[in-house]
């Protein structure tokens, strides 16, 4: 059966991979992204791929977007909750307008996105795949906003999962350092401070997608794909970390 797969943030990174994963797998795909000229061009180069130009934080585009695949897939049996914006906070002065804007595209667009299309799902006995970050977990200074939405989504997916349950599964991912950029190359020093021995990059990511998309007995979780880096005690000479207070 050939499934209708929607996402946000397919134009580039993590969300590509997901979107070249589905089409690999026979599915139908439908992605909303901003960022008009890689996605078109994304989009132009594949039969099953259809892309909308729009900005998660708006609602109506959300809408707009969900009528947009359903014309073009006939059907929604897996629901992608990609997009995120901003990695700043109190030390920047983020104020109440950027705050909410970081957790309108990071939050509150997955909880519209799956209020939207969940009759589908239902009728389907679909799947809804968030993904969070292990800075849902973890935090470095300035990243009060990202940390937020992150750690909604995580909230989120377990609620969504009862609310939804037995009909749609619903799983979280909290990826960790991953290379979105096929151009960027990583010394040593940076592969030995993770316990895998390397930097992820976005197939680590869209293969657990797959999985979690074809599992029957998994949902309400969030499993986090880092490389091992959030079990390491670090203390300051540790594995090349070296703290300064300047």
């Amino acid at each position: 059966m050939q499934r209708g797969v929607i996402l946000t943030g397919g134009g580039h990174g993590i969300g590509k991979q997901i979107c070249l994963d589905f089409l690999a797998a026979g599915d139908k795909v439908c992605f909303m992204d901003f960022d008009e000229k890689h996605s078109s061009e994304f989009a132009a180069q594949h039969t099953d791929l259809f892309y909308y130009c729009g900005d998660v934080a708006n609602p109506e585009r959300l809408k707009e977007f969900v009528d947009f695949a359903m014309e073009r897939l006939q059907r929604i049996d897996v629901l992608v909750n990609n997009a995120c914006r901003g990695n700043h906070g109190i030390l920047s002065d983020l104020d109440y307008n950027g705050f909410d804007y970081v957790l309108s595209v990071g939050l509150k667009a997955p909880y519209e996105l799956s209020r939207l299309c969940k009759d589908e799902l239902i009728k389907n006995r679909g799947r809804i795949i968030n993904i969070a970050s292990s800075r849902a977990f973890q935090s470095e200074p300035d990243s009060e906003a990202y940390a937020s939405a992150k750690g909604g989504i995580v909230a989120l997916t377990h609620a969504l999962a009862i609310s939804l349950g037995p009909d749609v599964l619903v799983n979280c991912i909290a990826p960790g350092w991953i290379n979105v950029s096929a151009q960027e190359d990583y010394t040593q020093t940076d592969k030995a401070a993770i316990p895998a021995g390397k930097v992820g990059n976005p197939n680590d990511i869209s293969s657990m997608v797959m999985y979690l998309c074809n599992h029957d007995f998994l949902t309400g979780e969030t499993i986090t794909i880092d490389g091992g880096m959030n079990k390491r005690m670090i203390y300051h000479g540790d594995w090349n970390w070296q703290y300064h207070t300047d």
